[in-house]
């Protein structure tokens, strides 16, 4: 069967996708206990530097950018054009990023600090840190001024953040892709896919004097972009793309192998993980309760960092990675509840809104719409 046939069987959306989601963003959540419990140089030493574990958890990141890839395309398909579709992107992710960027600086860090409060509000820190809201993150931008003191990942309020601006990346190279005809013509979508898979192997080759050794070190942002566009890739090709569990299990192996052996290696594991992230994002089990009633994966990518740094601060007598993980997952959860409910849900009713000015746009300037500017 291809992908297009088991879409087809799941009317177009198999619950795989969800729960992979859900499964990834729980992943992320343990992942990072380990930093939190014990500090970024065992973090990288112990995860990082050990097969299979680091290619184990070299995976987490470019399975999100594919599967994010391969359900963004059906978004891009369906909507009429770019406005709609950049716009869709905005409401899903900044209302959400930009609310738990300022209740943590605003509400929970003046809590955390070691700094009085004036002191903590006039620091460059928390200015700089409230960017975040806007996508812009930085290594600086993701630490507040005195927060988590005694933590061993002290001063850092949210180190998952680092991977919105790829995403941000990810969503203006597929519209750039699109202006140059991706969507009439899917081979342009392969293009640009061997065009940055060239340019990110020739960028690593000339900052490491082109010697791929093996490393200590995670996944670059480059990769994960590779990611996006492999999930794209296979959506555009559905109809003609196999999927079988042998070939799954295959692409796990070769994944976990190849970011494992060097820094090269992860642009060979990219196209393999992704294949496997779509394989398995096909199965349609029933959904579960909690998978009908909210999408909690991007509350808890979103939460998680900064509730296992509590968790560690209020509770250093269980830094251990698994209690942290433990303690932290049902807090994270319900807090990503409330986002949904809150902040996420009542966004995503903005949709009308979107096409409605969508609608004006293409009625106000029809020459432009086609000329393919806003298609």
């Amino acid at each position: 069967m291809t992908i297009e046939d088991f879409m087809t069987a799941a009317e177009g959306r198999p619950s795989g996708f969800d729960y992979m989601r859900l499964l990834l963003s729980v992943l992320v959540l343990a992942i990072h206990s380990v930093q939190i419990a014990y500090g970024q140089q065992f973090y990288m030493e112990v995860i990082w530097s050990h097969f299979p574990s680091d290619g184990l958890a070299m995976t987490v990141l470019p399975m999100f950018f594919a599967l994010s890839g391969f359900l963004v395309a059906g978004s891009l398909y369906r909507c009429r054009t770019l406005f709609s579709f950049m716009g869709l992107r905005f409401i899903r992710i900044y209302p959400a990023l930009a609310v738990e960027v300022v209740l943590s600086a605003v509400v929970l860090g003046p809590l955390v600090t070691s700094l009085a409060w004036p002191e903590y509000f006039a620091a460059e820190e928390f200015a700089r840190y409230l960017l975040n809201a806007t996508g812009h993150v930085s290594n600086e931008s993701m630490y507040l001024p005195g927060v988590f003191a005694g933590n061993p990942q002290e001063g850092m309020a949210n180190g998952q953040l680092w991977t919105v601006p790829y995403e941000l990346y990810c969503y203006i190279g597929l519209g750039l892709l699109t202006l140059l005809g991706a969507r009439r013509d899917r081979r342009v979508l392969l293009l640009g896919l061997l065009a940055f898979l060239t340019l990110s192997v020739v960028k690593m080759g000339l900052s490491t004097g082109w010697h791929f050794d093996p490393w200590v070190g995670t996944v670059t942002g480059r990769a994960l972009v590779l990611a996006f566009v492999c999930g794209v890739c296979l959506h555009a090709w559905r109809e003609v793309i196999a999927v079988r569990f042998g070939f799954v299990l295959a692409g796990a192996v070769i994944a976990v192998i190849a970011f494992s052996l060097s820094g090269l290696g992860q642009y060979v594991g990219i196209f393999a993980i992704s294949y496997v992230t779509v394989g398995l994002g096909l199965m349609n089990a029933p959904r579960l309760g909690v998978l009908k009633r909210a999408d909690l994966s991007y509350g808890i990518f979103l939460y998680h960092f900064i509730i296992e740094q509590l968790v560690a601060y209020l509770l250093p007598g269980l830094r251990e990675w698994y209690w942290i993980t433990l303690v932290s997952l049902p807090v994270t959860a319900l807090v990503a509840h409330l986002s949904w409910v809150l902040i996420e849900r009542p966004a995503l009713r903005l949709r009308r809104h979107v096409f409605a000015l969508e609608g004006w746009a293409v009625g106000a300037m029809p020459a432009l719409a086609g000329r393919g500017a806003l298609r």
